[in-house]
């Protein structure tokens, strides 16, 4: 897994946790770090966690990236932050999950097996509070 965020505490943290549960994780800080990483290996990667904003480049081009060599890689896109508008471009690039930024640190690896597991997570492709009506 290629695990994709600006900030190097939560590269840490989520590094650590996912490997605890299991994967084997390449953390990165920076997305064109990340993208070399990549490209040496496209199918080392069984998926990518991308937060949403980095310098340089956001994870909506990382994704169309990743996914221009591997159309089928599951990506899950991260961010403390997440517009509606931001939902519909994920989905039109290819992104299988947006997820707010704590909560895909608490739910990363639920996401993640459901996302390996069936191609979507349960939420169905979305799981964004902020966006979500109460019923």
């Amino acid at each position: 897994m290629l695990f994709i965020d600006d900030e190097d505490a939560v590269v840490r943290l989520a590094t650590l946790n996912l490997t605890r549960l299991g994967y084997r994780v390449t953390g990165c800080t920076e997305p064109a770090a990340a993208l070399r990483e990549f490209h040496r290996d496209p199918d080392a990667f069984d998926a990518v966690v991308t937060d949403l904003s980095m310098p340089g480049m956001s994870g909506f081009d990382c994704a169309r990236e990743l996914l221009a060599t591997r159309p089928e890689l599951p990506i899950l896109m991260t961010s403390g932050y997440i517009r509606p508008e931001d939902e519909v471009q994920a989905r039109e690039i290819g992104i299988r999950s947006v997820c707010n930024k704590p909560d895909a640190l608490n739910e990363l690896g639920n996401i993640l097996a459901q996302i390996l597991a069936t191609g979507t997570p349960a939420s169905a492709a979305v799981k964004n509070p902020a966006t979500e009506t109460a019923s």
